[in-house]
């Protein structure tokens, strides 16, 4: 994925997967030795937050915007004033997490001025196996409510097909092919393919590029719920990165 612009906005509906790419993004710059700002602006989803991820990112020196106090575990539409000047340190890269429906896009649009002037790119995280964004139309869909509601241009799509535990390298085949119709219906690029980084492997060769995800969230109802092999893999990471020894 190009890391060449300083403000780097991920929109999505719920279920997208755009709050694990901003998470993954910001580490990935942060890892190369980059000033990393991550805002987050979802004020849709109350179980996929970046802000829940807070100490996490400042241990690896990424500053974390978002509401403090009482306010960071509420569902209201709070906005941190340090948006602003965030945007406008030339020195900083700026990560947004944007919920995707009128609402949370909404959010992003009080920006757009400011975000006009400066160089950015706008990049919609698309799950084919999502409702509204199963196929082509769906996703032409979704691009023009974000545009709308943000009154800014999506610059580009990110493929995140999947099911969670249950993905397949079928599934993230059939989802990407369903990404690069939208993508060319609507003159966009595809700017990667985001698959899990144990799944990398068997996605094959590739004509965009590939962004292995380390998975940071998970819902609540599986912190205490063991499911399947994959998702106890995968509760185990996430207790290890949090109470390392």
């Amino acid at each position: 994925m190009d890391f060449s612009k300083r403000i780097a906005i991920f929109a999505g509906a719920f279920g997208s997967g755009k709050t694990e790419l901003a998470l993954n993004y910001a580490h990935r710059a942060a890892a190369e030795g980059r000033r990393v700002a991550l805002a987050d602006l979802d004020i849709v989803s109350p179980y996929f937050r970046s802000r829940d991820t807070a100490a996490e990112l400042a241990a690896q020196g990424i500053e974390v915007i978002a509401p403090l106090g009482e306010l960071a575990q509420a569902d209201l539409p709070v906005i941190s004033p340090r948006v602003r000047a965030a945007l406008a340190d030339p020195e900083l890269m700026v990560v947004l997490d944007v919920g995707g429906d009128d609402a949370g896009a909404t959010a992003l649009g009080q920006f757009s001025d400011q975000l006009k002037s400066l160089p950015h790119a706008l990049l919609l995280v698309v799950n084919t196996c999502r409702p509204f964004t199963r196929d082509a139309d769906g996703i032409a869909n979704m691009v023009h409510t974000i545009e709308r509601a943000t009154h800014l241009t999506v610059t580009g799509l990110v493929a995140n097909p999947n099911l969670g535990a249950e993905t397949t390298a079928e599934i993230i085949r059939v989802g990407l092919a369903r990404v690069e119709e939208a993508a060319r219906n609507l003159n966009l690029p595809v700017a990667a393919l985001a698959v899990r980084a144990d799944l990398a492997a068997q996605v094959g060769e590739l004509t965009v590029p590939l962004f292995p995800l380390q998975i940071f969230l998970l819902p609540p109802w599986l912190r205490t719920q063991v499911v399947t092999r994959d998702r106890r893999a995968a509760m185990a990471a996430q207790e290890k990165r949090q109470n390392p020894k």
